[in-house]
């Protein structure tokens, strides 16, 4: 089989299931919630706090999750000085917290809340056009997440909070952050 012929099948295979799936503003329990415009996020990790720390090549950025605003900021402290040697923890040092990170530099996110009821994933529809959804185990319901930061296109990294009351979206354009 040709790449064309591949790419041809899986298209036609997600648009016929994808195809009368509603936004997730029809999602029980689920709203938007804010957005972060920060650029160039190489990796992304939940506070204890659910407060959500953010590393670019700038510096260390801490966003609080109520306020809806970044509280901390360091352009001083590399990043290299306080993530692990496998890239999969960054040590915090102004809240002296070890933090799980995704993202370019990192691992995956918690994409599955601990009673297994609601699944975040990302549905590929074609070549760099990336769909993140909301799957409801219990109803078996799928919603697509309508994104108002960033674009459909490019990688997106997922992951619920530490007290799953909130999912973020990483991307190109910076975080789509969903509550209920």
């Amino acid at each position: 089989m040709k790449l064309q012929e591949l790419k041809n099948k899986y298209e036609a295979s997600v648009f016929n299931e994808l195809s009368d799936e509603s936004l997730v503003e029809k999602a029980a329990e689920w709203e938007y919630h804010s957005a972060i415009h920060l650029n160039g996020i190489i990796a992304i990790g939940w506070l204890s706090d659910d407060n959500i720390l953010l590393i670019n090549a700038d510096g260390i950025f801490i966003y609080d999750i109520l306020k809806k605003n970044i509280i901390f900021s360091d352009y001083e402290n590399s990043f290299k000085k306080s993530i692990s040697d496998d890239n999969l923890t960054f040590f915090v040092q102004s809240k002296s917290e070890t933090v799980f990170v995704f993202g370019l530099r990192g691992g995956g996110g918690n994409l599955l809340t601990k009673d297994n009821i609601w699944k975040i994933e990302v549905v590929d529809i074609t070549w760099n056009i990336k769909v993140p959804t909301l799957l409801n185990y219990k109803t078996a319901e799928k919603y697509f997440l309508e994104l108002q930061q960033n674009s459909y296109e490019g990688n997106k990294y997922l992951g619920f909070s530490k007290s799953e009351n909130y999912f973020l979206i990483m991307g190109d354009g910076g975080v789509d952050i969903f509550s209920r």
